[in-house]
């Protein structure tokens, strides 16, 4: 009888992450003949049934019509104008990977890959032990590890600290003020949550361009549909204008401050309870929620595959490196390749570059 390890040691192909990316990339190599948990297997760090997508705040929806927010293969149940919310989105993606009979290795935690470029082969280095294979696809998203400015160490409060991948509710915060940091869609649906209940403060970093969720009753995203908008790849002339500047959808911060939220400019710096503003003024606060965004989880990649600044660097997924991908980045190629409804289109061109492959 072979182990688990002994399983893996024999595949063509191991997908790492289990998220939206990782279910794409087993929908398509399906599609080229591939066998799950045969010819290629999945994994992922986390434990059974406790995907990304149940540790949002409870509150949160996404802000693409479920009509657009299909992997391929399986529409998203329901009315294709509602927004889901998170817990049915981590529904849809058990129930996706149930569809195509994908059963990742869940637990399963990579710290490194090794190259072998004599025999041809990609070695994961795993909390289960060593995987050797040909092809591995890096599938973890770009919202794995929560990202802090340098300031965040100095902050002392007397309330909360937390950063909104820990933040579930209001009641989870304390009566008083809050100050968010960070006003792209998350700070600003968070601002919005907590407007009700607490004195908020929203500092706001980069501007950015807002855009309604509906225009002339329409959703925007049927819009970027029918224009084209979500495909065009990211090095061309108009992808590379927009790709350097992310917009806002559906809350401006003009309907927030009609709400009370306090909008005040960039933080620079901060110690204990107190912090200072680009414009030289001051605030405190008794609570803190860090809207500042993720890092991708790509510290077990080679470092020939990253940038002086740790960016991956790929064309279309494919890297400098034989048999290794990344897949559901943001603009990788298009506006897309990151949402439920465009990484399909990345994971079919990877499949089909390994399935080239002798």
């Amino acid at each position: 009888m072979t182990t688990p390890l002994e399983d893996l040691q024999s595949q063509r192909v191991i997908v790492v992450g289990a998220g939206q990316a990782g279910l794409a990339m087993g929908h398509a190599l399906i599609r080229t003949g591939l066998r799950p948990q045969v010819d290629f297997t999945i994994l992922d760090a986390d434990v059974m049934g406790e995907r990304a997508w149940d540790r949002r705040w409870h509150s949160l929806r996404l802000f693409t019509p479920a009509k657009h927010a299909s992997l391929p293969g399986m529409p998203f149940p329901g009315s294709g104008a509602r927004y889901p919310r998170t817990d049915e989105v981590a529904d849809y993606l058990e129930d996706y990977a149930n569809q195509l009979g994908l059963a990742p290795r869940w637990g399963t935690r990579v710290h490194g890959l090794r190259l072998d470029p004599h025999r041809h082969e990609l070695t994961l280095v795993t909390n289960i032990g060593e995987i050797a294979t040909r092809n591995v696809v890096a599938a973890t998203g770009p919202f794995t590890e929560p990202r802090f400015p340098e300031f965040a160490s100095r902050v002392r409060v007397s309330g909360q600290n937390l950063h909104s991948d820990s933040y579930t509710h209001p009641k989870q915060l304390p009566d008083g003020s809050v100050l968010i940091i960070g006003a792209g869609n998350t700070g600003r649906q968070l601002a919005r949550e907590l407007a009700g209940s607490h004195e908020v403060t929203l500092a706001v970093g980069v501007p950015q361009r807002e855009l309604p969720q509906r225009f002339l009753g329409v959703d925007i995203f049927s819009w970027m549909t029918a224009t084209g908008i979500l495909r065009v790849p990211a090095r061309s002339p108009v992808g590379l204008r927009l790709s350097h500047r992310e917009v806002v959808i559906g809350q401006s911060l003009h309907e927030l401050r009609a709400l009370g939220v306090r909008i005040v400019p960039r933080l620079l710096d901060a110690a204990g309870s107190t912090f200072h503003s680009q414009d030289g003024t001051s605030l405190t606060a008794q609570s803190v929620l860090w809207a500042t965004g993720y890092r991708p989880g790509f510290g077990w990649l080679p470092g020939q595959v990253r940038d002086s600044n740790g960016v991956v660097v790929q064309t279309r997924g494919t890297t400098c490196v034989p048999g290794l991908y990344v897949l559901g980045l943001p603009w990788m190629h298009t506006r897309s390749s990151a949402l439920l409804t465009g990484v399909g289109r990345d994971a079919a061109r990877i499949a089909r570059t390994i399935g080239r492959q002798p």
